[in-house]
């Protein structure tokens, strides 16, 4: 089954399987078909922040560890790395887990076993509600996004910003409070091509703060994060916890 929203390849929606256990992927492989979806496999024993990147899925299905510590740091690595939403399939459904899991900024957490059609309709419905975002904007605190004129609007003020400008704030605000990395930001923004070319990034970061900031030397909303990546804090809410990939690529 297609997603009008969000057509991947051959007009199929692409989802990244990420799995821990080779015995996982086969029965979900089935479960979400070829002629459903394009799926894409990926072994987390091969986990590289670039690599999810490069993918390009509209949606990660993340079927973690099964221990609760390894889950929960699986949860916090991928989310530094994808920019799309995430779908946790875990057998491990206990509060304190799923709560962490969500607080990371996992888009939703399904407790095993979940029926054909649920999976099928939740991985559709958080695509759809992505791409709607991506069209309409976004709002993060008292600063809006809209995507029908590459603008932003801060207290009133309205912001023009390139179409570089523009896709690096979303890939912030998109993932507001939580941190992204250097290499998820030039990814997402540049591509994998030009990942090793962090200055771009950098200059593109002074360049919006120049714009969005009341001061651009002591920035309140585009915080780095020393040697890890940035972090957008909406001005109106309350700093939530940071997310840290497993490992840092140098």
């Amino acid at each position: 089954m297609s997603v009008d929203d969000s057509p991947g390849r051959n007009g199929l929606m692409r989802v990244l399987l990420a799995y821990a256990e080779a015995a996982e992927r086969e029965p979900l492989l089935e479960r979400l078909g070829e002629e459903r979806y394009a799926v894409i496999s990926y072994p987390l024993a091969a986990f590289e922040p670039e690599g999810v990147g490069a993918l390009d899925p509209d949606i990660v299905l993340l079927v973690p560890p099964a221990k609760p510590r390894e889950l929960v740091a699986t949860c916090q690595a991928v989310r530094a790395a994808a920019s799309c939403p995430i779908i946790v399939y875990s057998a491990c459904g206990r509060d304190v887990v799923v709560a962490q899991a969500l607080t990371l900024g996992i888009d939703e957490y399904l407790t095993a076993p979940v029926g054909s059609r649920e999976l099928s309709a939740r991985l559709e419905s958080l695509v759809r509600r992505s791409r709607r975002a991506e069209r309409n904007g976004s709002v993060a605190g008292d600063l809006s996004l809209s995507a029908a004129d590459l603008s932003a609007e801060r207290a009133g003020r309205k912001i023009a910003l390139s179409p570089i400008e523009f896709k690096l704030l979303s890939c912030l605000v998109g993932a507001a409070g939580r941190v992204v990395t250097h290499d998820a930001l030039m990814l997402r923004v540049w591509g994998p091509e030009y990942v090793s070319s962090r200055h771009y990034l950098h200059l593109y970061i002074r360049y919006l703060r120049e714009k969005i900031e009341d001061d651009p030397k002591s920035p309140e909303l585009i915080l780095s994060e020393w040697g890890v990546g940035y972090r957008f804090q909406p001005a109106t809410a309350e700093a939530t916890p940071q997310s840290m990939p497993l490992r840092e690529r140098p």
